[in-house]
């Protein structure tokens, strides 16, 4: 079973895979851009470089700008991450090209709103986002106790522009909230039917299904566990009480007599308390109706039951005095 990390891998290997229009390649590449890239600006052209932790994600940026963008003059490296676990990231840098690479995408590093060419288009819209998810995007693994998806930025405001975005959707409605999480502003949804569409919106279709399967059966087993507990419950209350009814009937019997007492209902349903201590009102209606022949509800059942109580109170009150 997947951890977090992996099933976040996941998502974005399947996205990594995906074939994209041209359109949608420059709205990857600039959500990708925005969140996770660096622009250094010397005396000629900016270099622009994407990083990424991801093997599949670099290979996907590296196709996309090949086959989009075949003027560029591309490099690779690999940097050891300074953070606990070490990992390796990949730097895809655009060495030659950039300027005009930029003006494509219509990339503004210090503009937080973003492009309306991007957004213009359901595929560009969508693909925005599937950058931003390849960037910095996560999501628990539905096994986990608590559903969460979310996309990190660095920027309060464009973490605005991006809740703007999402809201433009059309085939599904998105409840993301922002909160600031340290140095950063975080995009997340907690409700499982949302993430799942999601997933299903940026094409991740197979961590959707998978996302699914497993909510569907956990859900399944906390709601079988439920019904267990309150199974269990339902059946301790009835013992507890049952347990005092008896207490009181044999009382009764010592005082009075069953046999005595002139009501014959109430005479037969002590005798069945006594020989079922752990059936319910429901079975011991049931019993009851088949033994006197005639109709007998639950709530005739519970009606003597607080006859017994007041009777018995009544004779050991009398019994005190």
């Amino acid at each position: 079973m997947q951890n977090e990390a992996s099933f976040s891998f996941l998502i974005k290997n399947e996205l990594s895979k995906n074939e994209v229009d041209f359109e949608e390649a420059k709205s990857i590449l600039a959500g990708f851009l925005k969140v996770n890239g660096i622009l250094n600006f010397g005396r000629g052209e900016p270099v622009v470089i994407f990083k990424t932790e991801n093997n599949d994600t670099a290979k996907f940026l590296y196709l996309l700008l090949k086959r989009n963008f075949p003027n560029l003059e591309l490099s690779i490296s690999f940097v050891k991450s300074m953070k606990l676990y070490k990992s390796i990231e990949y730097h895809l840098k655009i060495v030659s090209g950039a300027t005009e690479f930029l003006d494509q995408i219509y990339f503004d590093l210090l503009e937080t709103k973003i492009p309306y060419e991007l957004k213009k288009t359901n595929e560009g819209l969508k693909g925005y986002l599937i950058g931003t998810f390849l960037a910095s995007g996560s999501c628990n693994n539905p096994q986990s106790s608590n559903y969460h998806l979310e996309m990190s930025v660095n920027d309060e405001k464009y973490a605005y522009e991006l809740l703007k975005l999402i809201k433009k959707i059309k085939v599904a409605e998105f409840d993301f909230k922002v909160i600031q999480r340290r140095s950063k502003y975080v995009l997340y949804i907690k409700k499982s039917e949302q993430i799942s569409d999601f997933l299903a919106y940026i094409d991740a279709s197979n961590a959707c299904l998978e996302f699914e399967n497993i909510r569907i059966n956990r859900d399944f087993l906390n709601s079988t566990n439920r019904l267990m507990n309150c199974d269990t419950n339902n059946f301790n209350k009835t013992l507890e009480s049952s347990l005092k009814q008896i207490e009181m009937i044999k009382y009764l019997d010592k005082v009075i007599g069953l046999d005595c007492l002139q009501n014959r209902k109430f005479a037969e349903l002590c005798k069945l308390r006594l020989e079922q201590p752990e059936a319910n009102y429901n079975e011991l209606a049931n019993e009851l109706s088949e033994r006197l022949g005639k109709p007998v509800s639950k709530s005739n059942v519970n009606h003597l039951f607080i006859k017994l109580k007041n009777y018995y109170e009544e004779l050991t009150s009398n019994e005190k005095n």
